[in-house]
């Protein structure tokens, strides 16, 4: 079948009511029906930035007026449930259900407690990694970019630590942590600056596990490079003891909440061999294999990895079974014509330009079909999953993950400047300055609201059998065997996420970690893993 200029598989095509629910088209109506409408009705048309935060707050309280007019119907299509009837009037607003970080505590996004916490049980838990080396060094090639030097010293982070370690036995202990966004975006800072309204730094956070096994942020590192008329500019920040270290300590995690957020939007699914779950775990040290060939984590109550791996070995079982019963030992899956024309079509024809890279699965053998069929299921489904459906609930109240920054920080040409001036008289101001305008967050906000959504003929995880794999017995039962172990995987979660004892998923004001729960009703809900995707 055909989706306007592009094929589109029979069983990949969506259903009219998923269609209707989330669709390129629907969304793209209703943006161009509902950005026009609301121009001429923001606040402060001049500036349009948030004039101050309880602005933000109108938009899930009061919402925005809108007009009765053409496109209205386009709209209320595309975001049933923000648009909303007044009261004893005809009339419509626009106003946004609050993000469930933001109901469970107004102020968690504002925390360091809570800015460490999401790199482990938030929106992209996928990126921090174990420090190993110090000092820390660029490896970008410092004639163009400047010394490649990390402005984190030793004194820096053991004065964070209160003494209590030296940099070297929290390296031993396995208790320094990075979320390093330094040589990834460097070389695009310069482009990005040329852009209007936009900047860019390079970045380096360093994180601490504290004897709780939380995370707590020591420093921030960010850096401009150099350029033919100015020297490079890096410095490192941390939540010093006065107001004004304090402030730009807040701007500085706003500048990392951003290269977060694009990271995971653009980066986090490009290499095949790496998103298999155990592996990326184990690349990022944050997990070793033990001798008995289990996993073992580095921080013990790491959400995405503890619920992942429940589903990525449910998956794996459950791929195990299939081929076994089709495939009786690794000279069938090696002689099998039609597998092998899969794999020639999905590496040489689907990813020509990476067919020759080192990493390709051989699928030769029944372990290495498993292995394939298991990570293809898992990017699909549970990797998806994590980084998708939670994006209303973390990111709906965009101070908590910004999609741009626009100003630079006040300190970077030095000295009295107007931007340092007016910091220092209102910090408030400056943050405002720095977030996204008002129709830039809007826009963003109904696209997450949009993406974050389950359609209400979703198919979930172990939930839905193919009529093939009714008519072999070895298969259904298999299959039942997988759906009965995600019914259990959801009561494990519950329990999980009622455990005081796991701070970073259970607490006051914390969002329980839900991303990998298999179920869920219709809507935003923060939970469930379909069978697939599609996008």
């Amino acid at each position: 079948m055909r989706e306007g200029h592009n094929y589109v598989p029979r069983d990949e095509q969506f259903s009219e009511v998923k269609q209707l629910t989330f669709g390129a088209t629907t969304l793209r109506s209703g943006l161009h029906a509902l950005l026009p409408a609301l121009r001429p009705l923001l606040i402060n048309k001049k500036d349009l930035r948030f004039p101050h935060f309880p602005a933000i707050d109108d938009l899930f309280s009061d919402g925005i007026p809108l007009p009765a007019q053409t496109g209205f119907d386009a709209i209320r299509t595309v975001v049933p449930r923000m648009v909303k009837l007044v009261e004893d009037t005809t009339d419509h607003v626009l106003r946004f259900e609050v993000p469930e970080m933001i109901e469970r505590d107004r102020f968690s996004w504002f925390k360091d407690e809570e800015f460490a916490r999401q790199t482990i049980a938030g929106l992209n838990p996928l990126c921090i990694q174990l420090l190993t080396e110090f000092p820390i060094k660029s490896k970008l090639d410092p004639e163009v970019y400047g010394p490649a030097e990390s402005a984190i010293t030793k004194e820096i982070l053991e004065k964070q630590m209160n003494g209590a370690l030296t940099v070297e036995q929290a390296l031993a202990a396995k208790r320094l942590f990075i979320l390093d966004y330094h040589d990834v975006f460097l070389p695009y800072v310069h482009k990005v600056r040329e852009l209007q309204d936009a900047t860019l730094y390079a970045s380096r956070t360093i994180f601490f596990l504290t004897d709780l096994g939380t995370l707590m942020p020591l420093a921030i590192e960010l850096t401009r490079p150099k350029s033919p008329t100015r020297p490079q500019w890096k410095r490192a920040f941390t939540h010093g003891p006065d107001a004004t270290d304090a402030w730009l300590w807040k701007l500085a995690k706003a500048h990392v909440l951003t290269h977060d957020t694009g990271y995971h939007q653009l980066v986090s699914h490009w290499q095949f061999d790496t998103e298999a779950l155990p592996n990326d775990l184990i690349k990022r040290g944050l997990a070793v294999r033990g001798e008995d060939g289990e996993l073992e984590l580095t921080i013990k109550d790491y959400p995405y990895a503890h619920d992942g791996l429940l589903v990525w070995d449910s998956i794996r079982q459950w791929a195990s079974e299939y081929v076994n019963v089709y495939y009786k030992s690794d000279e069938a899956v090696a002689a099998d014509p039609e597998l092998r024309a899969f794999w020639d079509e999905v590496r040489n024809v689907g990813h020509g330009d990476k067919k020759d890279e080192p990493w390709w699965p051989v699928l030769d053998t029944r372990d290495s079909l498993v292995e394939t069929l298991t990570t293809i299921m898992w990017v699909t489904s549970g990797h998806h999953s994590a980084v998708n459906f939670g994006q209303y609930h973390f990111a709906g109240y965009f101070p908590n993950r910004p999609t741009t920054i626009r100003k630079n920080m006040p300190v970077e040409e030095g000295g009295p400047g107007e931007e340092m001036e007016k910091f220092l008289k209102q910090p408030e101001t400056t943050l405002l300055d720095m977030l996204p305008t008002q129709m830039q967050a809007i826009k963003v906000m109904t696209t997450l609201d949009i993406l974050s959504s389950h359609s209400p003929d979703e198919e979930y995880m172990g939930e839905f059998a193919e009529p093939s794999w009714l008519a072999e017995p070895m298969v259904k039962a298999a299959f039942e065997k997988f759906g009965g172990r995600m019914k259990e995987i959801e009561g494990f979660i519950d329990e999980c996420n009622n455990n005081l004892d796991l701070k970073n998923r259970c607490g006051a004001g914390i969002v329980p970690y839900e991303l990998l729960k298999p179920f869920s009703k219709p809507g935003v809900t923060g939970r469930g893993i379909p069978s697939s995707i599609s996008i």
